[in-house]
């Protein structure tokens, strides 16, 4: 590939937006189980998670490689975990207000929407840039845009305030638009982008995919406020020992699995595409000797597709003196003894295990994933052995799940050593094979497009949504608190910064203050037990507390 000596080099401006991951009313009125921050304006918010935008940050790096282009990021989830008061009705309002103070006249707008939960954002974050910038070429890209590109445009095309929407990858098809000279001419013909107008004729979008990895140069993480970004949720709510300094990566691209509640193939295909390990190393030295990094937060989809790859990335890591955490793509059939061992080795600490279901019906036949309970109960075994903390990750609620099915998760999941477990709605996503059988029959309670695994979206013969939020908020307590592994192995240490953490993050949370008590009582500090047995008698008589406190059969406060 090589510049175009026919363009004239004429500086392009790009403006890349993320809208918040989050539904705006999940944000500003969280539900009583969502984590929640409180302002200076002294509500409480459901703040979004921030990792960096992996797609926007290797299109731009992609972009200044061969064309002459300005590009500025507005992250909306930075922009709403920074704004310390909020006085916005709708994101459309947050959304414009930030743009109309933006000193940068762009000559395109990329709009990113990468779940389901994010959809209205992304459809308002559009509005707002076609208001504040009226005749600017508005385009969207991203996992929602190609998988939902119809529902986007259809039946009313002419409200939609996107000019074009970019199917799969974006690196190619990007660069292809700068150097077209007339974006609408080039839209008419191009494969990999969807108008309005071919939406209503039948088009079938194609996928540019870029093979060789090694094509994108070193991401443009400049684009990106680090310090901002590192407040992220996800990665503060694991085991980690100290403050790190995180960026995220992603080393290769595509997975062959076909799990139905997954959407990842929709964007990045099916056959599995690398970075070379020469190109990994290069980064990683980068990262790390440049912009200061001591972690990396993986985001493959499929880490685990070549074994001695692995090995290489991990004895990289090591050498390189990084530390790392994986947010997916960890296959646990893949995770034996010595693999695990190489990953402790790297000075990995803790572990994201892709449980999904308690129930070997649910597994094999609902979610077609390839893992049996044995495996899962071996790796965290073997985990804890060597000392890595485990989060497990659970989904409950997929269609032809029954109420019989959640009980056998109920059961077998207390089986599985973890530490800590995340249970988690089933969600609808988009472009998953799930979200085509919910849709076909009707199961999807609310708008399709804004289903976020928080919340049940999912309603079927054999349960409503209120049966799952309960079962969600039950098996919580059930297998964080009540039956939790660390206290009943006597690892009262590892439960207490488990109980903590869940402290920091919601100070009235009535389990986690009993069971910090108890831990600090079976550690000898009766003065910490005592503390915190007084918040626990603060909070167990309201009125969301008291039932669960029944329930469980927990004292009463006197």
């Amino acid at each position: 590939m090589s510049a175009n000596p026919d363009h004239e080099k004429n500086t392009m401006k790009i403006l890349f937006l993320v809208p918040m991951h989050i539904p705006f009313g999940a944000f500003t009125n969280p539900d009583d189980n969502q984590r929640v921050s409180q302002k200076q304006d002294g509500r409480f918010y459901n703040l979004p998670p921030t990792d960096l935008p992996l797609g926007v940050l290797s299109m731009s790096a992609f972009l200044k490689k061969w064309e002459k282009v300005e590009v500025q990021l507005i992250d909306f989830n930075i922009e709403a975990v920074a704004c310390q008061s909020f006085d916005y009705d709708s994101f459309f309002a947050f959304a414009q207000n930030r743009l109309s103070q933006l000193d940068f006249k762009p000559d395109l707008i990329g709009v990113s929407c990468l779940f389901s939960p994010a959809f209205q954002n992304f459809m308002e974050t559009g509005l707002a840039a076609r208001q504040v910038f009226e005749n600017t070429v508005i385009i969207g890209g991203g996992n929602i845009p190609t998988s939902a590109w119809q529902e986007i445009y259809l039946p009313t095309p002419e409200k939609s305030p996107f000019d074009a929407l970019c199917y799969g990858e974006g690196e190619l098809p990007m660069l292809e638009l700068v150097r077209s000279g007339n974006p609408f001419e080039y839209f008419k013909t191009a494969k990999s982008w969807i108008t309005p107008e071919k939406a209503c004729n039948g088009f079938v979008p194609q996928h540019t995919f870029i093979e060789n990895l090694d094509e994108i140069p070193f991401f443009d993480y400049d684009l990106c406020d680090i310090d901002q970004h590192n407040a992220n949720l996800v990665v503060t709510s694991f085991a980690t020992s100290k403050k790190e300094r995180s960026f995220h990566v992603m080393t290769s691209r595509g997975c062959p699995f076909k799990c139905t509640f997954c959407a990842s193939h929709a964007v990045h295909g099916r056959d599995m595409r690398y970075h070379s390990l020469e190109r990994i190393r290069a980064d990683f030295m980068m990262l790390k000797e440049k912009y200061g990094a001591t972690m990396l937060i993986f985001q493959d989809d499929h880490f685990m597709s070549d074994r001695n790859r692995v090995f290489t990335i991990l004895n990289t890591l090591k050498e390189l003196d990084l530390h790392s955490t994986y947010q997916s793509g960890l296959a646990l059939y893949a995770l034996d003894r010595p693999m695990l061992e190489a990953f402790h080795a790297a000075g990995v600490r803790q572990l994201v295990l892709a449980v999904e279901s308690g129930s070997q019906r649910v597994l094999k036949h609902l979610m077609k994933k390839p893992l049996k309970l044995e495996i899962s109960q071996r790796v965290a075994n073997d985990c804890r052995e060597l000392g890595i903390y485990t989060n497990t990750n659970i989904l409950i609620g997929i269609p032809g799940e029954t109420k019989e099915d959640i009980e056998d998760t109920r059961k077998n999941l207390r089986t599985i050593n973890s530490n800590w477990f995340h249970i988690n709605c089933t969600s609808p996503l988009v472009g998953s094979e799930i979200h085509a059988v919910a849709k076909k029959h009707g199961y999807i309670q609310g708008n399709t497009l804004g289903a976020d695994y928080k919340v049940a979206a999912i309603e079927t013969p054999d349960f409503s949504v209120a049966h799952i939020r309960e079962m969600q908020y039950l098996l919580n307590l059930e297998l964080n608190f009540v039956y939790n592994n660390d206290m009943r192995l006597g690892e009262y240490q590892t439960a207490l910064k488990g109980f903590e953490n869940v402290i920091t993050i919601r100070k009235d949370h009535a389990f986690a203050w009993f069971y910090a008590g108890e831990c600090h009582k079976q550690l000898g500090d009766t003065e910490q037990a005592a503390a915190c047995r007084r918040r626990y008698d603060q909070y167990a008589t309201t009125s969301f507390w008291k039932q669960y406190v029944s329930k469980f059969a927990l004292p009463f406060p006197e």
